[in-house]
């Protein structure tokens, strides 16, 4: 079972403490062992498992202001002098973020908070692809407010009126800012089901379909339609909607997954390459882009 964590300081720290990671079980050593090993260095480094521990997870904000203790750690597990020189090379290329919470996610972590999904917002706008399958609703980057309204509230019926429309207001503004981000390739599998039966007042629904038309018709965006369980029957994408990333430079891909009552996201190449081939499968059962546009008219017609 991969470990699905929040979101990483950085995605270059992420890297760097996945590398120490690495270096660290391929010589058999546990958090605590490396500890321990630091506090016999003269100088004594005190550094506790806990603390690794977020530094393997890219958590350590100011990790890249602290190249001694980077060598004192690689040493430590064993790494080998290149790998040395690899890993520093690579922590020092680490650009802190200095620009502030957009104000909006500020004003509203007392809903994000509990998801973790500020996490999910900071990594989607460093991401250069996104590919998206998300059973039964529409994907969040394709909706229109009236539709965003309606599914908010009903997945989470524990919110207060403002707090879903805080909701939406984010989504809004995630929208706007993949605009002019570095995403350039995303491609959304959109469950016909989700289209037929929503159970979403008509002219909502009418809306929303003809926002899919619109956006589809973008360089960036590809959106196909994967037809419904009375055609494809059960298939892995059953288990559950998730999110690709993938991002520039030696950022691993990852994988965001939520839940009712939180989110994460987890990047071992094991689990990565296992969501993709199952993305790309069931994108080559969906509808090409042409067909899909003409499908999303006939369900318009339809309603």
């Amino acid at each position: 079972m991969p470990d699905v964590t929040e979101a990483p300081t950085s995605l270059t720290l992420r890297e760097v403490g996945a590398r120490i990671e690495e270096l660290r079980e391929r010589y058999g050593l546990t958090q605590a062992h490396v500890s321990a090993r630091l506090l016999e260095r003269e100088p004594p480094v005190k550094l506790d498992h806990s603390q690794l521990s977020r530094i393997e997870r890219g958590q350590r904000k100011r990790f890249s202001q602290e190249p001694a203790l980077a060598v004192a750690i690689l040493e430590c597990v064993g790494a080998e002098a290149d790998e040395q020189v690899e890993i520093l090379a690579l922590l020092s290329s680490d650009n802190p973020r200095t620009s502030p919470r957009p104000a909006l996610w500020r004003r509203n972590a007392g809903v994000l908070g509990p998801m973790k999904f500020e996490g999910f917002l900071a990594l989607e706008q460093q991401a250069t692809r996104v590919r998206n399958f998300q059973p039964r609703i529409v994907p969040g980057l394709l909706q229109t407010r009236q539709y965003a309204l309606h599914v908010i509230g009903r997945m989470r019926p524990d919110l207060r009126a403002a707090e879903v429309k805080a909701l939406v207001d984010i989504r809004i503004d995630r929208q706007r800012r993949s605009a002019t981000s570095g995403l350039r390739d995303f491609q959304a599998l959109v469950d016909e089901d989700c289209l037929r039966r929503a159970g979403v007042d008509e002219a909502v629904m009418k809306g929303q379909l003809e926002r899919l038309i619109e956006e589809s018709g973008q360089s960036r965006y590809t959106i196909r339609v994967l037809p419904g369980a009375d055609t494809l029957g059960v298939h892995p994408g059953v288990a559950g909607g998730f999110v690709l990333m993938d991002f520039p430079g030696h950022a691993r891909s990852v994988v965001w997954l939520e839940n009712m009552v939180s989110s994460g996201y987890f990047d071992e190449e094991l689990y990565t390459d296992r969501y993709a081939a199952v993305f790309a499968d069931l994108w080559d059962r969906a509808l090409e882009p042409e067909d899909t546009r003409v499908r999303l008219k006939e369900i318009i017609k339809e309603l």
